[in-house]
This record gives C-alpha cells, sequence and structure tokens, in this order.
C-alpha cells in the first residue's frame, strides 16, 4: 500500500527546474521557470527567476497586463536576501502617460494588479556581480502577453 501511495504522490514532484535561454544578452545565467499547466496543478501561474549580475534596461516600454502579476527583487547573497547589492529603478502608472518611478535598493515585493501600467524596468547598479540581483517574475495568466 506505501509503495501504491508513493507512486501516485510522484506526480506533483518535479525533479528538474526548466532552464531556458533569455532574450536578454546581458543576463549570462538561464532563468529558471515554473509554468502550472494542465500536467502540473492548472492554476494559470507562472514564475521566472533570473540571476542579474550587470546593468541594463530589461524592459523599455511601459506597458499593463490583462493579469495580476508581481515583481520580487532580493539581494544574491543568500545569508542576507534583505540587501539587494544594487539599484534598480521601476515605473508604475495609473494610465500609462504619468509614469512615477520608484528606486528599489533594499528587497522588495512589488504587486502590479491587472491594468496597472509597469516599466521601465532598468538594473541600474550591481554591486557584486558575484552576489547578483535576483529577480522573480510571478503572474497569474496561461501565457505571458502585454495590451
Amino acid at each position: 500500500m506505501a509503495e501504491n501511495q508513493r507512486q501516485v504522490l510522484q506526480k506533483y514532484l518535479r525533479r528538474s527546474v526548466v532552464t531556458t535561454p533569455t532574450p536578454h544578452p546581458e543576463v549570462k545565467a538561464p532563468r529558471l521557470g515554473l509554468h502550472s499547466d494542465k500536467d502540473y496543478g492548472n492554476r494559470d501561474f507562472s514564475m521566472s527567476w533570473w540571476a542579474i549580475t550587470e546593468p541594463f534596461e530589461m524592459v523599455k516600454e511601459c506597458h499593463a497586463h490583462d493579469f495580476d502579476q508581481f515583481l520580487i527583487f532580493v539581494g544574491g547573497d543568500l545569508t542576507n536576501m534583505v540587501d539587494l547589492g544594487g539599484e534598480v529603478e521601476l515605473a508604475l502608472s495609473l494610465d500609462g502617460k504619468r509614469l512615477e518611478k520608484f528606486v528599489i535598493t533594499e528587497a522588495t515585493t512589488v504587486f502590479v494588479p491587472a491594468g496597472l501600467y509597469h516599466c521601465p524596468l532598468n538594473f541600474k547598479r550591481i554591486n557584486d556581480p558575484r552576489k547578483p540581483i535576483l529577480f522573480h517574475d510571478l503572474f497569474f495568466a496561461p501565457q505571458y502577453g502585454r495590451k
């Protein structure tokens, strides 16, 4: 009976994490990803992890989505992740025209509800490439898309 239970429960584990090349040449490490599809939870949920080791503007254009999103920024020193280890600029806007720029210098989570305009997203400074800024993009949709 215990072995049968183990076989049934095995479907809830994924032993390897999907890695994909990033569309940004400035990001040297592969990004890690999780997608909750029909074979794995079916929750319209995706998350990616990025190790940012050098400054660059990741997203230039202000945009919105039809889904909720979280942008999470933490430091790459795994014993002190609240220390961001650099500086990130992110703009938010209610109308897509009047942008409010926010400067992020410590671990920060940004909730981007559906319809909220956001970006540009600019990684301005990385203090030590051996301790990158860890960027996590989490969204609630079967597929990523911009309005």
